[in-house]
């Protein structure tokens, strides 16, 4: 009887220790993808979101451009955080396409023309945001990152909506 608890014993710690071994192992390439992908992402945002603050002309995508920066710095620190301890090496610098559209944005004249300009990117830059997400709690394999992608779902699915509104606001056809 003691021969068949011991056993026991052991197979249930060598069963615990198997199920906490994926929690400490190291992410998945798509995983590591969607950290590296939705960070550049983010700064982008941040950028992009400081222009708008700045320049815009309607006061709502001053607004807008000032929650964006707020609502992706805090995203972003969540991930860096998260990418830290799964030693995941992330860029502060962003790559050169994103440099690019933040140069053309920082020269589109000011007035209704780079209002118009930065929501149409910025809709476009979200909606790639959210698919990410999606990809990434459909495929992705660390419970730890699918939970990062699940805690910024309803921030880029609220600010789709709001740049959806103020398209139609700052773009209505003038009657």
């Amino acid at each position: 009887m003691r021969g068949w608890r011991a056993f026991v014993v052991t197979l249930a710690a060598l069963v615990a220790v198997g199920v906490a071994a994926p929690a400490s192992a190291a992410p998945s390439p798509r995983d590591i993808s969607y950290l590296l992908a939705t960070h550049q992402e983010y700064l982008s945002a941040i950028a992009a979101g400081a222009l708008a603050a700045q320049r815009g002309e309607a006061d709502e995508v001053r607004r807008l451009g000032q929650a964006f920066v707020d609502d992706h710095r805090r995203l972003d620190q969540e991930l860096v955080a998260l990418a830290g301890q799964l030693k995941v090496p992330l860029s502060d610098e962003l790559d050169r396409p994103k440099q690019a559209e933040l140069k053309a944005l920082a020269e589109a004249p000011a007035g209704a023309g780079f209002d118009q300009l930065w929501i149409t990117e910025q809709i476009e830059a979200q909606g790639q945001l959210y698919d990410g997400i999606s990809h990434e709690l459909n495929y992705g394999f660390d419970e730890r990152v699918k939970n990062l992608a699940r805690g910024a779902d309803d921030v880029i699915l609220a600010h789709i909506g709001e740049l959806n509104r103020a398209d139609a606001e700052v773009n209505a056809p003038a009657q």
